[in-house]
């Protein structure tokens, strides 16, 4: 008999690395132990791809958690609480034992299903949450929240090492708290060679990063102009799109009138990240992350994967990823000087951006392969059910 895992992420309106992490984990899932279920909202693309993974996909709420704010209570209410009844509900009618949450909204509806759960049915559901270190981003009064909820939860995984001893220094049970890193498929992602549908004779950098304000693109900026000059020929694709919060919009706004004042125009340019972007990272020379704020880059193990030399600020759990000197080159996060000088030596020393790529490619193979992540996954949900 199989066991029923709820997966779950509301925030469908955009699809980035949180949903692709749960649609692989969705994906790889031994289906002769277990039966995935997806619970998300309507929007965005996120529910016709995990029904394309074949996993009974349920929608409900609207996912629009930028709206839950203290001038919005009934609107934030309603939407935890569809979420939370449909938990119920799979959990009485389905046998559904276990829920893992990918976003604070649909963690915080869990819990209130369980709580509930064992008070009316004497029925107990076990809660993973999937901490990607951003709560800090979120506002006070739903980081109060999340706190609450983090001492009713089953298990909290994280994606890094760092950010679980982050978690144990401000008093997190050690028991409740796993390490389960991100990883790619890499029977998907072959040799960098094998794609070959974007020619080009310029030196071409792909830049990872989300366009938000805390990720600082004036720093990248800077680093470009500085190597624009250095290396007329250098080309930077930045991997990612408007944001959709008012102060996100207006930060892109004021990177677009920054790349015209550098006259970056000719030297950056803007991909949207979508299922392209493996062929996409297959043309890059080496991949760059500039953010001084990340936990591990779902797209920095995907270049890896397809032996991409890495050059990124040291920051969050990169550090665990990207083996500086190895596979690439870790810099201090806001330093545009010392960012273009390591590109700088990668541009200009072939042999060198081979070799990292290569060791990249043995470590994400090594470490990273989401197939053996899967495994681990699936050995601390057994570790959650009754025996």
């Amino acid at each position: 008999m199989t066991t029923r895992i709820l997966f779950s992420c509301q925030f469908s309106a955009a699809y980035g690395a949180v949903q692709h992490s749960m649609l692989d984990l969705v994906r790889h899932l031994d289906r002769s132990r277990f039966e995935p279920y997806v619970l998300c909202a309507p929007g965005g693309k996120l529910p016709a791809l995990a029904a394309r993974e074949h996993a009974r996909v349920l929608t409900v709420g609207t996912g629009e958690f930028w709206n839950y704010t203290p001038h919005n209570p009934l609107g934030t209410l309603r939407d935890i609480l569809s979420v939370a009844r449909q938990i119920v509900k799979l959990a009485r009618a389905e046998d559904v034992r276990i829920v893992h949450t990918f976003d604070g909204m649909v963690f915080v509806a869990a819990i209130l299903a369980k709580l509930f759960l064992a008070q009316m049915f004497l029925k107990d559901l076990q809660v993973i949450w999937l901490d990607c270190a951003f709560i800090q981003r979120y506002r006070p009064h739903n980081r109060a929240l999340l706190r609450w909820c983090l001492n009713r939860v089953a298990r909290v995984a994280t994606l890094s090492q760092s950010r679980q001893q982050q978690l144990l220094a401000a008093g997190f049970d050690p028991a409740l708290t796993t390490v389960l890193p991100s990883g790619t498929d890499t029977n998907l992602k072959q040799s960098a060679s094998e794609f070959g549908s974007y020619p080009h004779s310029s030196i071409r950098i792909g830049v990872i990063g989300r366009l938000l304000p805390a990720e600082n693109f004036e720093s990248f900026l800077q680093m470009a102009r500085i190597e624009a000059d250095r290396h007329p020929q250098v080309e930077f694709v930045i991997i990612g799109k408007p944001g959709i919060f008012r102060d996100e919009i207006e930060s892109w706004q004021q990177m677009i009138k920054r790349i015209h004042a550098l006259n970056l125009s000719e030297h950056v340019k803007f991909q949207p990240q979508g299922e392209e972007v493996p062929a996409l990272l297959g043309s890059f020379d080496l991949v760059v992350s500039s953010s001084p704020l990340e936990t591990t880059s779902h797209l920095l193990l995907e270049a890896m994967a397809m032996s991409k030399p890495i050059v990124a600020t040291a920051v969050g759990g990169v550090p665990e990823v990207v083996t500086d000197g190895e596979v690439g080159f870790l810099v201090p996060p806001n330093q545009p000087q010392a960012l273009a000088a390591r590109i700088s030596q990668l541009i200009e020393d072939a042999p060198l951006r081979k070799a990292m790529g290569g060791r990249a490619r043995e470590r994400v193979l090594r470490h990273y392969d989401i197939r053996a992540i899967t495994r681990e996954w699936e050995k601390l949900y057994d570790e959650l059910l009754p025996q």
